[in-house]
């Protein structure tokens, strides 16, 4: 627990050090009486602003799967307040609730991806509610959910059981019984402990059987008669 501890704090501080190293770099660089700024370094402000703004919002828009084009409303809100107002505090308050408005409504698809087998299954139930990939949703929608990804009514849906979720089963049984309702029979519930289990190969089990000795009683038994003199 002390190494830990002291762990923490060295990364915390060489953190704070690298950060104010860097903050306070251009101050004693240019601060001063009879110091300029250079005209280059001038320029550069005035580019690296919009640029990191371009950035985070493409970053933003390219990791999610758009259902509609309605959450691309979000920027142009951005961008026209901006234009509009020149208030940078009211155009990114204003397009980021109307983000988040079309975040939950269910515009966005969430992961590319579902994956439902035992070892890293993408639904989840926590203490805070269930999640598809890193994205809250909401349980009576799971089913819709599965249909969309085309998910066989066949397949068998683990869902992955948080530890401190462990307690309250409850939720979680209402929702094997949501998904038995429209279809899905075939729903099971998977603890962390299972889920980080490796399964093992078919060629993997019968290398371990002909490598365990034969316990004692099995094969054929020999006879072993006696000799004359015994």
């Amino acid at each position: 627990m002390a190494e830990r501890i002291l762990y923490t704090a060295g990364v915390v501080a060489v953190a704070w050090a690298v950060t104010f190293a860097l903050r306070s770099l251009p101050f004693l660089l240019f601060a001063g009486r009879g110091r300029e700024v250079p005209p280059s370094m001038e320029r550069f402000g005035t580019v690296v602003s919009p640029v990191i703004m371009a950035g985070l919002v493409i970053y933003s828009y390219s990791g999610l799967e758009w259902r509609t084009a309605w959450p691309y409303l979000a920027g142009l809100v951005t961008v026209g307040l901006q234009i509009w107002k020149g208030n940078p505090l009211a155009s990114i308050m204003a397009g980021t609730v109307l983000y988040m408005c079309l975040l939950n409504a269910g515009c966005a698809s969430g992961p590319r991806e579902i994956v439902l087998d035992a070892a890293h299954p993408s639904i989840r139930y926590s203490v805070d509610g269930f999640l598809l990939g890193d994205r809250f949703i909401d349980p009576a929608k799971l089913p819709e959910l599965l249909e969309d990804y085309e998910v066989p009514h066949d397949r068998v849906i683990h869902i992955l059981v948080d530890e401190e979720a462990e307690r309250d089963l409850r939720p979680a049984r209402i929702v094997m019984g949501m998904l038995a309702h429209k279809g899905y029979r075939r729903s099971v519930l998977v603890s962390k402990k299972r889920a980080e289990s490796r399964v093992r190969t078919e060629e993997e089990i019968e290398r371990e059987r002909l490598r365990r000795p034969p316990a004692r009683g099995s094969g054929p038994r020999k006879i072993r008669y006696k000799g004359a003199n015994e």
